[in-house]
């Protein structure tokens, strides 16, 4: 029968100290290459009567001493959208600032569960959100109007959404094959002279400003920073030529007038 000498209570003692300091130090090790804090890693909402979106943030700072970059955030399901303050997000070292994501609701009921994945070559992070929605919920959109105001969440994430998936048919394929007042009509009017016209979206009718030179032909074959204003051009993703972008710029020179060029500033 083998015998076993009893350590003594100070030896395991001692020990096991060196292990969690051991553990403690190879945790912090961990935790100092992580080069963003986030306020938050999960996000609680429960929706409210009317509500046919669901808004969050968060909230990151960089917390090392090197440039962060996030190149995109990918989100777990189409209902799901993201934005971040540009792309790609830099963050310089202390700098902090928000992504903000948006959650669409409609015809929707119980637990609903969604995760972001951070997409970056300096750091990795899953962020995840949980949405309760009530039994009974309603709220007073018809559902054109909340396929309308969803449309808007999205392109405020990315302007050139309007040319992708779904709103392919009403904002790239009429505008193929068409010139002038025409193509002016199916891709400007739509927005521009909508009866339900988004706030956002400016009414060109009654626009009375001074434009620089090039400003028509940069808007619209580029798009607008800040705005829902998408770049029509082909190599930003839209459906236009240099042909086609040249004929919406000399319709609408004419047809609004008031908007007029810019005169260069008189010298001292």
């Amino acid at each position: 029968m083998k015998t076993y000498r009893k350590i003594p209570a100070r030896l395991v003692a001692v020990t096991l100290a060196f292990l969690l300091a051991a553990a403690g130090f190879a945790m912090t090790a961990l935790a100092a290459t992580e080069p963003l804090a986030w306020d938050a890693l999960k996000k609680d909402y429960t929706a409210k009567q009317g509500d046919f979106t669901a808004h969050f943030f968060f909230l990151a700072t960089n917390v090392s001493t090197e440039p962060v970059t996030i190149d995109g955030v990918k989100a777990s399901c189409g209902c799901t959208v993201p934005k971040l303050p540009s792309q790609p997000w830099h963050l310089a070292p202390g700098e902090s600032g928000r992504i903000d994501v948006a959650v669409d609701l409609r015809g929707k009921i119980g637990t609903l569960f969604k995760t972001l994945t951070i997409e970056s070559t300096n750091t990795q992070q899953a962020l995840s959100i949980e949405v309760t929605i009530p039994p009974g919920l309603t709220n007073d959109l018809t559902p054109g109007m909340g396929d309308r105001l969803w449309n808007q969440e999205v392109a405020k994430a990315d302007r050139q959404a309007v040319f992708k998936n779904d709103c392919v048919e009403c904002h790239l394929v009429p505008a193929f094959g068409k010139s002038g007042e025409q193509l002016y009509h199916v891709t400007c009017g739509i927005c521009h002279e909508s009866p339900h016209r988004a706030t956002m979206v400016p009414d060109l009718a009654t626009l009375k400003m001074d434009v620089p030179d090039n400003y028509w032909r940069e808007t619209i074959a580029h798009g607008k920073a800040g705005t829902l204003m998408p770049g029509f051009a082909a190599t930003d993703g839209g459906p236009l030529d240099d042909q086609q972008i040249q004929s919406l710029v000399n319709y609408v020179q004419k047809r609004f007038p008031d908007i007029k060029k810019a005169e260069p500033p008189e010298d001292d």
